[in-house]
């Protein structure tokens, strides 16, 4: 019962829980079924090798006597000792759920449970955010306010597709941290600014290809400030303190005394507290300034500012040649260029797939009529709108520059389907202005056109493999690893794809050296180098930190003479100075002591 001085919740407020709730289970129910739909095969589409070093990564602090604040893993040596550059933010989930389900199923199937149920808990996070924005655009919650839901929740396949479960990369905490920053410019307002902060520096603790974002909605955020709208001096308030606040503690609380003082440029750590904390702090002071003339606003922020950047610049120079400076061209060549995800959108249609660039079509139609309809909009929240529509153009246009967006701009862009749809039925299209129409049917046309000469105009890829890409790619199926336990412990060295599954298997006291991961590049530079050259120093130089080389059988054969001694050891033979180790004849991994003295 209500208190007799506080009053109740309206019909209205009673009206707009129920729509957020009925929106939620129609969201939620589409979403399960587009999971569904992933795992029909039995597989996960957007499984990689991330998922595998997550397990990899959470067994080790689980099971392999790990601790919080300690990133290292000892089964990796590059020869340098492996830390990784990944949040524990992400890991902690999955601690919580095994440490519940332990004492009742054991810790191997403890693991596994969490593994699988954390990426649906994420999933009902992402339904009911997407739920909350959908209210706040003013969606009937009727049957056909309904459809139009389903209709987009649909086309977020790719966004939908990173919580299915096994899905334990971080991408998927990604989405939920920017879907946050979503929440909160629809909701505006002083919660809205809280949840704008939180996201943000949520997103940045996880990883840094938020960034971007990040960067957009602030520059957003300042724009409006500057130009008087309404709330967006509150808005940056409580977003910028949030982060000032949070950000010291957190950092605390996830990399220790040690770590929240590093420089790693590819991960949050000093670098990013600085610009946080400072750039946080300009902020938070400057939004106290809403009534001072524009000159004076934009002169306490962009002075302060540039201080910071240079104390950042002087502090930590290294971090000026972005997050993978540790890759040399030798990883770069034969790794890092070719995967598909640091390509650019021109790799679809060389790959021929075409569906994608229609999607791609449709997304950049739907925010373009967006823009229109949101021109109209005359809500509280109308800004809020605006900035959303600029993350979801900025998503997509990184997708067009990085393919690895492509996750991110499927979950924002669809977004706008139900209020576009709802808008123009009914004949609401006599509200935009006919040079409005034009401009919205020109842009769309030039979209369609644009793809239609891309495909005509790009021909198709005709991909040749090396043995490089055969190293990548064969991951030894079938293979036998007990031979590790009855050997003297030391390194491996092995093929990129070899490196991952013998994780998993290695006994203590044993490491492997090549891993597809950037902070693994000198690893990779020693593996390539070994395995590919023709010339005996080199590869003498790089195997000079190992004890063991270990090779699948590969029954393709590569062109004589690319990389003879993986030609040689993939066929069965043998090399001068490697001293084959009995693994079973019908055993397709193959097992090399190193006589250094006599390697060829």
């Amino acid at each position: 019962m209500a208190h007799p001085s506080q009053p109740g919740p309206t019909v209205s407020q009673r009206s707009s829980d129920t729509g957020l709730f009925r929106l939620f289970i129609v969201v939620l129910l589409t979403g399960l079924a587009v999971c569904l739909f992933d795992l029909a095969d039995g597989q996960i589409f957007l499984g990689d090798i991330d998922d595998q070093m997550r397990a990899v990564q959470i067994r080790h602090l689980l099971l392999g006597g790990g601790t919080w604040w300690d990133l290292g893993l000892p089964a990796i040596a590059t020869p340098e000792p492996y830390i990784s550059p990944w949040s524990r933010l992400v890991d902690l989930p999955y601690l919580l759920i095994f440490q519940l389900l332990n004492p009742f199923l054991g810790a191997e199937q403890a693991l596994s449970a969490a593994f699988h149920v954390w990426p649906l808990v994420m999933l009902s996070v992402f339904c009911l955010q997407c739920a909350f924005i959908y209210c706040r655009m003013g969606i009937a919650d009727t049957l056909f306010g309904h459809m139009l839901v389903v209709a987009a929740t649909i086309l977020m396949a790719f966004a939908i597709w990173e919580f299915a479960p096994g899905r334990i990369d971080h991408h998927n905490v990604q989405i939920l941290t920017l879907m946050t920053i979503a929440c909160g410019l629809v909701r505006w307002g002083r919660v809205g600014g809280v949840m704008i902060g939180g996201g943000s520096l949520m997103s940045l603790v996880v990883a840094l290809e938020g960034l971007p974002f990040v960067v957009v909605v602030h520059a957003a955020l300042v724009g409006a400030l500057v130009l008087r709208v309404e709330g967006a001096a509150v808005v940056i308030r409580w977003a910028s303190a949030t982060m000032f606040f949070l950000a010291a503690p957190i950092a605390f609380g996830l990399l220790g005394p040690v770590g929240m003082l590093s420089t790693q440029c590819d991960a949050f750590s000093a670098p990013y507290i600085l610009l946080i904390m400072g750039l946080g702090g300009i902020l938070w002071a400057v939004s106290f300034l809403h009534s001072a003339p524009v000159w004076m606003q934009v002169a306490a922020m962009v002075i302060p500012a540039i201080v910071v950047i240079a104390v950042f610049t002087a502090l930590f120079p290294q971090c000026l040649s972005g997050p993978y400076w540790m890759i040399d061209p030798v990883t770069r060549n034969y790794w890092f260029g070719r995967i598909a995800q640091e390509q650019d959108f021109l790799f679809f249609i060389e790959q021929g797939r075409f569906a994608i660039v229609l999607l791609a079509v449709i997304l950049a139609s739907v925010i373009t009529f967006a823009a229109a309809v949101i021109s109209k909009h005359d809500g509280r929240n109308a800004s809020g709108l605006v900035i959303l529509l600029i993350l979801a153009w900025s998503s997509l246009i990184l997708t067009l520059i990085l393919n690895r967006y492509i996750r991110f701009a499927f979950a924002f862009a669809p977004l706008f389907i139900p209020l576009v749809a709802q808008f123009f039925v009914g004949n609401a299209a006599f509200r935009l202005s006919k040079t409005l129409q034009r401009v919205t049917l020109g842009c769309v046309a030039g979209y369609g056109a644009l793809a239609i000469s891309l495909v005509l105009g790009i021909p198709a890829k005709v991909e040749a493999y090396d043995a490089a890409d055969y190293m990548s790619y064969d991951r030894c199926e079938n293979a036998d690893f007990s031979v590790l336990g009855t050997i003297q412990q030391g390194r491996t060295i092995a093929p990129l794809a070899l490196g991952m599954p013998m994780l998993n298997v290695l006994p203590p006291g044993f490491s492997v050296a090549a891993i597809p991961f950037h902070r693994a590049s000198p690893g990779m530079k020693r593996m390539f180098e070994a395995f590919l050259t023709s010339d005996p120093a080199v590869r003498r130089d790089a195997l000079a930190p190992f004890d063991y080389v270990a090779v699948c059988r590969f029954p393709l054969k590569t062109d004589k003479g690319t990389a003879p001694l993986y030609d040689a050891l993939s066929a069965g033979d043998d090399w001068p100075g490697l001293i084959r180790l009995p693994t079973g004849a019908d055993n397709p991994l193959q097992l090399f002591r190193i006589d250094h003295a006599a390697l060829q």
